[in-house]
């Protein structure tokens, strides 16, 4: 519900007023993606420009594919993410325009016969990946329960999709499985990073209150 009440402070508020993500989204962004870079290279570098960015090339993505730019928390998470790291410059997705990649979603989408179609695949073929910390099988097993968080928005579903052709496109199944269960949990709300389950539910639950990233089994 905390995120439900946050879309909609952001679609009552003046589109000229969002110049700028919510505080509050932007401290769970550094939250959730500092969970990503925990015990790597990244877990030290300082955050710049990408909360901003992450915000208009999210604001931007949905107005070509839904003609608005009423935003979900999990849009904003995965392109502030994709701003971090590779980065984003004029509004790219990992080097790519974003209008070429909206389309090559919206065509693995109509391939896979539809939203639940795909993330069903997806979980399948996520299952199948040569993860050495278990996290793909697990991912895979729990996300496969609840393909509402993966379907059932026409939003969603695109960034589901998104999240397939971005983990397909890595070179090693293990780098497959971390991209698409990182993606993945930023949609599903709950999900593996490792050897560790994570919790994203509440992060940014209360306005004006620190971020809640939580452990889960």
């Amino acid at each position: 519900m905390g995120w439900l009440v946050a879309v909609l402070l952001l679609i009552s508020a003046p589109v000229h007023a969002q110049v700028q993500p919510p505080a509050e989204w932007q401290a769970a962004a550094q939250a959730v993606i500092g969970e990503f870079e925990r015990d790597t290279p990244l877990a030290n570098k300082a955050w710049g420009p990408e909360l901003r960015q992450g915000w208009s090339l999210a604001r931007t993505w949905r107005q070509y594919n839904n003609g608005n730019v009423e935003n979900t928390l999990a849009e904003y998470l995965i392109f502030a993410a994709l701003c971090r790291v590779p980065g984003c410059p004029g509004n790219t997705i990992e080097g790519q325009p974003y209008v070429a990649m909206a389309q090559k979603v919206k065509a693995l989408i109509a391939e896979q016969g539809g939203s639940y179609a795909l993330a069903t695949n997806a979980h399948a073929w996520l299952a199948g990946l040569a993860d050495p910390t278990g996290a793909a099988q697990k991912n895979a097993k729990l996300w496969s329960q609840h393909l509402d968080m993966a379907a059932a928005d026409f939003a969603t579903g695109n960034l589901y999709a998104l999240a397939w052709l971005l983990a397909r496109s890595r070179p090693t199944p293990a780098e497959q499985a971390t991209t698409f269960s990182r993606f993945g949990l930023l949609v599903q709300e709950k999900g593996w990073l490792g050897t560790r389950c994570v919790d994203i539910s509440k992060v940014a639950l209360v306005i004006d209150a620190p971020p809640k990233v939580e452990s889960c089994r």
